[in-house]
């Protein structure tokens, strides 16, 4: 079967998006996703907006708004991964979902990209990119975050033009942003949360992020390794310009991770083997004692 495009708009380029005519065709495909994207925008920062409301919410937590958070674990929980799922059961879990672009599905070619076989991913697409999008005003000044988020929206904005691959995006974009959640948890309930927090629950926080975050980093770097390797894509610029910002993004994020568990499990070790010689000392201690009398 085949579902024709009722665009020449929405055709997938036979150039890559690296050559003059690959550009053009790509801002082509890109266009009509313009309204989705502003409407993803307006709608996460609506979002942001009515979160904020209350005066508790402003309240900073590692320096942070703390309805950020709740904004952004709302996204990563209850959007991006029920987006995601949804889309490739409507394959039964096929892989090659994950292989497929905005023109392909199992059995079609010529998909309309902006028809129903794609509404999924598209909305995916377009949520993602209003997240991106709605904290760049609050975060103008932080170089490292600003910089982060940009280089996402190229990205996420690249995908609308791709000849393939749109699923292991959208699967491994969910696997990243997990991590996030788990790096939100951490900020939250961590180490240098306040004295409300107990002792064990601060540990375990920061165990769920130290073992999250790099399996999250892991995943996400073995699919784009497989997903470089897609037949329309292995060999071409694609590759070689979302790779380096997917890698970059996942160096840094790893940087961060390595930066905060490091010293705390090599400062929780060394308390607890110190606790465990002080308490077989105190033994050894009371077993003289006790041989005396």
């Amino acid at each position: 079967s085949s579902e024709v495009s009722t665009s020449s708009r929405t055709r997938a380029p036979h150039d890559t998006p690296f050559t003059m005519d690959g550009f053009e065709a790509a801002m082509e495909m890109i266009k009509p996703h313009a309204v989705g994207l502003v409407w993803g925008s307006v709608l996460s920062i609506a979002l942001n907006t009515a979160a904020r409301r209350n005066p508790d919410a402003r309240r900073l937590v590692a320096g942070t708004p703390l309805y950020i958070y709740a904004v952004a674990m709302i996204f990563q929980a209850l959007v991006f991964s029920p987006a995601a799922y949804a889309a490739w059961s409507r394959w039964n879990f096929d892989p090659q979902w994950m292989k497929e672009g905005w023109t392909t599905a199992r059995g079609s070619i010529n998909v309309d990209p902006m028809g129903e076989k794609k509404r999924i991913e598209r909305v995916y697409l377009y949520a993602l990119f209003g997240y991106m999008i709605k904290d760049m005003w609050i975060f103008r000044t932080d170089v490292l975050f600003f910089a982060h988020h940009l280089i996402c929206l190229f990205g996420i904005t690249a995908f609308f033009a791709i000849p393939a691959g749109i699923g292991a995006f959208v699967v491994g974009g969910t696997v990243l942003e997990l991590g996030n959640f788990s790096y939100n948890i951490v900020l939250l309930a961590g180490k240098d949360s306040g004295k409300t927090v107990p002792a064990k629950v601060k540990h375990y926080a920061e165990c769920l992020y130290a073992t999250c975050m790099p399996l999250s980093n892991l995943i996400g770097a073995a699919m784009f390794v497989w997903f470089a390797g897609f037949p329309r894509l292995r060999g071409t610029p694609w590759v070689t310009g979302l790779g380096t910002a997917w890698f970059s993004l996942i160096a840094g994020r790893e940087y961060v991770h390595l930066s905060r568990s490091v010293p705390y499990f090599v400062k929780h070790f060394k308390a607890k083997r110190a606790l465990a010689k002080s308490n077989a000392e105190a033994a050894a201690v009371a077993a003289k004692l006790k041989k005396k009398m």
